[in-house]
């Protein structure tokens, strides 16, 4: 074998352990917003009676989690050689998954915004019959209701573990009187509105 084959393939295998090295680092700081996930969802459950902090927690677990798994793919992006067919899905999932962790991130925000309302009791209210209902889609168990719509309105409802089963007996077509905060659209109560 001559010096330049030589050198060649140990220029190639030094690029793919460089390559594989950078990807174990990235996969590292994956885990570690993993673990961050789960701290921040403890804390969200043990501060569960301050309404807000706990959803702005929780909205900055679930980014987290996000933020996890679009790194995870940036490193396998970085880890594979080839397929550059696999690369662009790769690159498609992280979009997704930084597009939905900086959601929450501004999901968390609105909710900050709403900290002073929520404490004054100053909400909005609203009194219609829901054009649309959102649930969620567990692959077993319970569904429960996400969002209510009224028009070109989305109210979250998702923290009052309204099961489908119990909103189609028991407020499906009826008008509600929802009290929701200003900016994040989060209900504080859901009930069927009395005259």
């Amino acid at each position: 074998m001559s010096i330049h084959k030589k050198k060649a393939k140990k220029h190639v295998s030094g690029s793919s352990n460089k390559r594989e090295a950078i990807a174990g680092v990235i996969a590292v700081i994956s885990v570690c917003f993993f673990l961050l996930t789960l701290i921040l969802w403890g804390i969200s459950e043990l501060v569960d009676d301050n309404f807000i902090v706990s959803e702005m927690i929780g909205a900055y677990s679930v980014s987290s989690l996000f933020l996890c798994f679009g790194i995870m793919f940036i490193a396998l992006f970085v880890g594979i050689k080839g397929s550059w067919f696999a690369k662009i899905i790769f690159l498609f999932i992280v979009g997704f998954t930084v597009s939905g962790a900086y959601s929450f991130i501004e999901t968390s925000a609105l909710l900050y915004k709403d900290k002073a309302a929520y404490e004054n009791k100053q909400f909005e209210t609203i009194v219609m019959i829901p054009t649309g209902a959102e649930f969620d889609d567990p692959e077993h168990g319970t569904e429960f209701l996400m969002e209510l719509e009224f028009n070109e309105l989305i109210i979250d409802v998702y923290s009052f573990d309204i099961t489908k089963s119990y909103y189609q007996e028991n407020l499906s077509g009826k008008q509600l009187k929802i009290d929701f905060l200003p900016h994040s659209r989060y209900a504080v109560s859901v009930k069927v509105y009395q005259e």
